[in-house]
């Protein structure tokens, strides 16, 4: 059992990375209207045109790899709900990579999640 929380713990740091690299791909883009087709198409030329998009893509498949060992190894009941724990990961990365806020909204939510994921990994 611990080598399967292992193993989604470190899918779910891969993921949120992930994450974090598409946030600071569309970060770095020129501000614009997604209205219309032509806003679109630009929109996704110039995000996919982002060295750290295809790194961000490249994490998320990393992630996915390994949480699919994680799956083939333990029980979906588990497996599952550790994965939440990317709220976590998340809601931290952003405040220390993106500078956004932490706030005592965000900071309940996320000890709410925890205690859940206690509880499940306890049954």
């Amino acid at each position: 059992m611990v080598k399967i929380i292992i193993l989604v713990l470190v899918a779910e740091i891969v993921t949120a990375f992930g994450q974090i690299l598409f946030k600071k791909s569309t970060n770095a883009m020129e501000s614009y209207s997604l209205r219309g087709f032509e806003n679109h198409k630009r929109f996704l030329g110039e995000v996919l045109s982002k060295p750290s998009l295809w790194a961000g893509f490249l994490c998320l498949a990393a992630g996915l790899a390994i949480y699919l060992v994680a799956l083939a190894q333990g029980d979906l009941s588990l497996v599952f709900p550790l994965g939440s724990i990317q709220y976590i990961f998340i809601l931290f990365a952003a405040h220390q990579f993106l500078g956004e806020k932490i706030d005592a909204k965000k900071l309940a939510g996320t000890f709410l999640v925890v205690f859940g994921i206690i509880l499940i990994s306890l049954s």
